[in-house]
């Protein structure tokens, strides 16, 4: 389920009224930014939600703007109008933010929305530790 419009998105990207590109392209970014979404979310939200927060909704159009940006004009575009590598790392930080509880999602009574039963578990051992994992004893019985 998308958060935001195509419109919005559209707009976001600077792209109002621009024939040239197609509503299904933006529809392609704006997919592929709704499961990316998604798949951070669920780790620590029941899906769908109930209801969606403004936050996701930016996020979404940011995200797939970004790349719609990024695909339009390349990195060459960085520091202008057209530079989607920066809305692309807004969204990024902001989920990032969303999966470690720096913010989180309520619903329009401004209560958390339901979490989900999922346990994940984040650290070691991860891959990054694959060659040169660490080595650690507990003292004490149990």
């Amino acid at each position: 389920m998308a958060y935001d419009s195509t419109e919005n998105i559209r707009d976001e990207a600077g792209f109002t009224g621009n024939t040239n590109v197609a509503d299904a392209k933006i529809t392609a970014y704006q997919n592929a930014a709704t499961s990316h979404i998604d798949g951070i979310i669920s780790r620590t939200y029941t899906l769908p939600l109930t209801e969606t927060p403004d936050i996701l909704k930016l996020i979404e159009r940011k995200l797939a703007a970004g790349h719609l940006l990024l695909d339009e004009y390349g990195e060459q575009a960085e520091g202008t109008s057209k530079d989607g590598q920066a809305k692309v790392n807004w969204a990024e930080e902001m989920l990032r933010a969303i999966e470690g509880g720096l913010i989180r999602l309520l619903d329009s009574d401004q209560d958390v929305l339901a979490r989900s039963e999922k346990v994940s578990m984040k650290g070691f051992p991860d891959k990054t530790e694959k060659d040169n994992p660490h080595i650690f004893k507990v003292g004490q019985v149990f």
